[in-house]
């Protein structure tokens, strides 16, 4: 588990630095995907954690998505959204910028779901695998 832990935070350092270097362009398993930059405060520990997360810009508005690959739970930087919803964000050669996540309610968070997985279609697959509704946030420039 720990072993686990740590390839995942080298695996997300890495593709963090390979944004930067980049102008926010990352090959592998992400390329040709919008991705951004999330810096969020620990839910419990209150340190500054960054994560390299896709979004998807919907009429104008960015939208992040706790799928977590369909796991039956949520990725840890929803847990931090949740309690500290004041967060940075890096989308491309922007410099970063403030904004606040706001967890959709149901019925429109399920509209944007339907628009989501239109444009990627794995996330469905993410859907099928788990019990829990998959949180969609949207982050709301400040």
């Amino acid at each position: 588990m720990a072993d686990d832990i740590q390839s995942e935070r080298e695996f997300n350092e890495r593709n963090i630095a390979e944004f930067r270097r980049n102008g926010g362009k990352v090959g592998g398993p992400f390329e040709g995907f919008p991705l951004l930059i999330m810096t969020t405060t620990g839910a419990r520990s209150g340190a500054q954690r960054e994560k390299l997360v896709g979004y998807f810009d919907i009429d104008g508005r960015i939208y992040v998505v706790g799928s977590a690959a369909g796991r039956d739970s949520s990725p840890a930087w929803v847990f931090n959204l949740r309690a500290h919803p004041d967060i940075t964000v890096e989308i491309g050669n922007e410099p970063p910028h403030r904004r606040t996540a706001h967890e959709l309610p149901r019925d429109e968070r399920d509209r944007i779901f339907e628009i989501v997985k239109e444009r990627a279609p794995g996330f469905a697959e993410y859907e099928k695998r788990t019990h829990r509704v998959i949180p969609v946030f949207e982050l709301r420039a400040v």
